[in-house]
């Protein structure tokens, strides 16, 4: 009788956890979308790739990535933006700003917990913290569609579907009180009360939810309480493929 008990006391505080969890992402990550890079002294980057969507034109996709529609033409051989249809797959040649110059730029004391980043390489576009009057609750990361979403350290997968915002996202909960969210996403990989690794493809990034474009919206919560990832991320190198808007994304 006392062994039922208490694993019916486990099985509420595990739903209480997660509902809360839940709960206080619904309102997270409004606003504009990804901020675009828009510094022209900046060296280059590897391009990174959007493939169209029904509806999608040149214009606006060069809009999302912050690059000139004639640019983004003739990185993909078109002559005209009427040639573009959807499912095809474009090169976005961006430019980037040096890792390890623009990095300090966005301040983040260093948080004795490391995790790692959720993608191999992107453009960090929007920072933790308030954004046109409504807090952020994480940072905004810009890749192709597509792009592997990886498990930031290993834990177990406390929600998978769809949030309002957020669109499709994993929450994932790690030792010692964190939990991390992944959002946005174009197709979630893993299932509920899985057992992930630090690293492990959770799913593919995209533009579900409130985004203009493809990006990961990712957070770190200690404890219940957002904090900002970049404390909890280990500074890009200039090898890495992880790249910053200047000035902290303002």
């Amino acid at each position: 009788m006392v062994a039922r008990l208490e694993k019916s006391r486990a099985k509420l505080c595990t739903a209480m956890v997660i509902f809360a969890v839940v709960a206080m992402s619904l309102d997270a990550c409004f606003g504009p979308g990804p901020a675009a890079p828009r510094d022209s002294s900046t060296a280059a980057a590897r391009p990174l790739h959007h493939t169209a969507q029904p509806g999608e034109t040149i214009y606006h996709i060069a809009h999302i990535y912050g690059v000139s529609p004639a640019r983004l033409m003739a990185a993909n051989g078109l002559s005209d933006p009427r040639q573009l249809e959807a499912g095809q797959t474009l090169i976005i040649p961006l430019k980037r700003p040096t890792p390890s110059v623009n990095f300090s730029s966005w301040p983040a004391a260093r948080a004795d917990r490391q995790f790692t980043w959720p993608v191999t390489a992107g453009l960090v576009s929007s920072p933790f913290g308030m954004r046109n009057g409504v807090m952020h609750d994480g940072v905004d990361i810009v890749a192709g569609t597509g792009t592997a979403v990886r498990a930031a350290d290993d834990g177990s997968v406390i929600f998978v579907g769809h949030l309002r915002g957020y669109g499709n996202a994993v929450i994932l909960r790690h030792s010692g009180g964190y939990v991390t969210v992944y959002g946005h996403n174009q197709r979630n990989l893993v299932r509920y009360g899985a057992e992930v690794a630090r690293g492990q493809v959770i799913a593919e990034l995209g533009s579900t939810g409130r985004a203009t474009g493809p990006n990961l919206h990712f957070e770190v919560r200690f404890q219940g309480q957002p904090v900002n990832p970049l404390a909890y991320l280990p500074e890009p190198t200039p090898a890495t493929g992880i790249s910053f808007v200047r000035n902290g994304g303002s």
